[in-house]
């Protein structure tokens, strides 16, 4: 997921490069309806990749939950069998 995460991310910022440039195009006499459409993909990119990593880190904090659930069930048990 992480790597899938990175890859959004990347895409975004290519995509919101591009969308900067035919903006400047635009400045000098470019075709605004190419800036406006490399403009909505940039926003729906830089969207998507965000919820990408929402999705990433509510999975990454419930793995977190759980291992630290585990790690302190085995040191009670160690705990237990210290104390027999």
């Amino acid at each position: 997921m992480g790597k899938f995460t990175i890859l959004c991310v990347v895409v975004s910022t290519v995509v919101l490069l591009v969308t900067f440039g035919r903006g400047i195009e635009v400045l000098h006499g470019g075709d605004a309806a190419s800036h406006l459409s490399w403009a909505v993909a940039a926003l729906v990119s830089v969207l998507g990749a965000n919820f990408i990593t929402i999705v990433h880190a509510a999975q990454s904090d419930r793995i977190i939950r759980t291992l630290r659930s585990q790690i302190e069930d085995l040191q009670r048990e160690h705990r237990e069998e210290r104390g027999k």
